[in-house]
């Protein structure tokens, strides 16, 4: 039976182990940041400390940026022309989810902080969702 065009190449299962192997510790320590930051009261206003421990979890997100921007490096071309058109997916669904956030919370729907997560989480799943469909023809 011939090879379908779906199926990867031992390369692009080399990238994308490498890939895997560059962003999953990032993953991890992200999880962990976020568990140990959401256990912790803190409070700028009596610690100006606190708001820097507040931002550790964004270490974790520039890693994950870092591992982002390697696996493009060693993608080819039609890859990294799928990895953009799934970015600008990601980035268009990431400013309409923010734009409605911002208009419901004129509407003094719901709050400010939710709405922040909403459209990074939708932003991220867009990508990934688009990046699938791109790389699975």
């Amino acid at each position: 039976m011939p090879a379908t065009t779906t199926q990867k190449t031992a390369f692009e299962r080399k990238l994308d182990r490498e890939a895997f192997r560059d962003a999953l510790p990032a993953v991890v320590a992200l999880i962990v940041a976020h568990a140990v930051i959401s256990q912790v009261t803190l409070d700028a206003d009596k610690h100006w400390w606190h708001g820097t421990i507040a931002l550790i979890p964004t270490l974790p997100l520039i890693w994950l940026g870092w591992a982002q921007w390697r696996s493009i490096q060693r993608a080819d071309e039609l890859q990294r022309m799928s990895q953009l058109q799934a970015l600008a997916i990601g980035f268009a669904v990431s400013m309409i989810v923010a734009s409605a956030g911002g208009l419901l919370l004129v509407a003094s729907v719901g709050t400010g902080p939710m709405y922040l997560q909403l459209t990074f989480v939708t932003g991220i799943l867009a990508w990934a969702a688009a990046l699938f469909v791109k790389l699975s023809r």
